[in-house]
C-alpha cells in the first residue's frame, strides 16, 4: 500500500513540475526559463526537478512531446459515419474550440518551437509529425463528406491546413479565451469553410 502510495506521491509531483515548466516556457520563453523558476512554481526541491526530468533541455522536450499524442486522438475524435454529416460536422468544430481553449497555454509552446524551429530541431520535427496526423484525420473526414455528397468538391488536404491554421489564429490570438458567443461565431464561420450542401 505504501509503495502505491508513493508512487502516486511521486508522479503527481512529476505532473505538477511538468504543468510548472509548461507554464513558465510558454509565457516567459526557454531562455528566460530556469529549473530554479519551475522548482519554486511547482513547489519542489530543485533537486527533484533534476532527477525527474534531467536538465532543462530535457524537460523542455518531455514538455512539448508528452501532450501531443492525448491532443492528436482527442482530435481526431469525430464519427466519419454519422447519421448527420453536418451535425458531426458542427460538434467536431465545437470540440476542437473547446480543445484548443483548454489547451492554450501548451499550444503556444507549440507556436514558439514552430517560431524557432532551428533552435528546438528535434521537437520540432515532432510537431510536425504530430501536425500531419491531425491533417490527415482532417483530410480523410473531408472525403467522407464529399464521396457522402454532403460537403463541396476542394482539396481536402489544404482544406484541412487551412482549418487546422483557422483552430490556432482564433483560439490564440485571444489573451483570454473567447466568450461563448464568438465561439459559436467562430463554428459557424469553420462550418462555411468545409462547404457542408445541406
Amino acid at each position: 500500500m505504501d509503495n502505491k502510495m508513493n508512487k502516486r506521491t511521486l508522479e503527481m509531483k512529476k505532473m505538477h513540475v511538468l504543468q510548472a515548466a509548461t507554464e513558465l516556457f510558454s509565457v516567459k520563453s526557454y531562455e528566460s526559463t530556469t529549473m530554479s523558476d519551475i522548482s519554486k512554481k511547482a513547489d519542489v526541491s530543485f533537486g527533484s526537478v533534476a532527477s525527474y526530468f534531467g536538465n532543462k533541455e530535457s524537460l523542455f522536450a518531455i514538455c512539448i512531446e508528452q501532450p501531443l499524442g492525448e491532443f492528436v486522438t482527442r482530435f481526431l475524435d469525430f464519427n466519419l459515419s454519422p447519421d448527420s454529416f453536418v451535425d458531426e460536422l458542427e460538434k467536431m468544430i465545437k470540440g476542437h474550440i473547446i480543445l484548443f481553449s483548454k489547451m492554450k497555454v501548451y499550444l503556444r509552446l507549440i507556436v514558439q518551437v514552430i517560431a524557432q524551429h532551428e533552435r528546438f530541431p528535434n521537437e520540432f520535427n515532432v510537431v510536425v509529425q504530430h501536425t500531419r496526423l491531425i491533417q490527415n484525420g482532417i483530410a480523410k473526414f473531408i472525403r467522407k463528406g464529399q464521396e457522402l455528397g454532403k460537403l463541396m468538391d476542394g482539396d481536402s488536404e489544404k482544406l484541412s491546413v487551412a482549418y487546422v491554421n483557422f483552430l490556432f489564429g482564433t483560439v490564440l490570438s485571444y489573451a483570454f479565451n473567447p466568450s461563448q458567443e464568438e465561439q459559436d461565431e467562430f463554428i459557424l464561420i469553420a462550418i462555411r469553410m468545409f462547404g457542408p450542401i445541406i
